[in-house]
């Protein structure tokens, strides 16, 4: 409750502050606008999910980082319709995948996969034996 308290307290000084400097209607827009940008955002999703899945394969990100990219593109463009000028600019900054692969590395924990049996830390080598007669 408090924490949602605060976010209200924050979004009411942000709006507040915006209307000052660019007007009601241009509040109007940037409530208009960015609905729009988030409705598109939205159906585009799973292009960017696409080429997500090409950095997964590549191993340039983890599975959970995968996952996690995937919900905060979900949850910034929701935040995008959502009135509001806060809410606006956390939704543009989950749309980048660095934001998401950041946060994905501190808050969620990394899991061992029970399927790999290698260490990527081990090079394979082999021995031959010089045999002298």
């Amino acid at each position: 409750m408090i924490y949602f308290l605060f976010y209200l307290f924050i979004e009411i000084f942000v709006s507040f502050e915006f209307t000052k400097i660019f007007s009601p209607f241009g509040m109007f827009l940037e409530i208009i606008g960015s609905a729009i940008l988030g409705i598109v955002l939205l159906k585009n999703l799973n292009l960017s999910l696409a080429e997500n899945m090409m950095r997964v394969m590549r191993r340039e990100i983890s599975q959970e980082e995968f996952i996690s990219i995937g919900l905060f593109k979900f949850v910034g463009a929701i935040l995008l319709i959502i009135p509001g000028v806060f809410t606006d600019i956390i939704g543009l900054l989950m749309m980048f995948d660095e934001v998401g692969a950041f946060v994905a590395r501190k808050f969620i924990p990394k899991r061992e996969n029970p399927n790999n049996n290698f260490n990527d830390d081990i090079i394979d080598v082999e021995i031959i034996e010089d045999k002298k007669c």
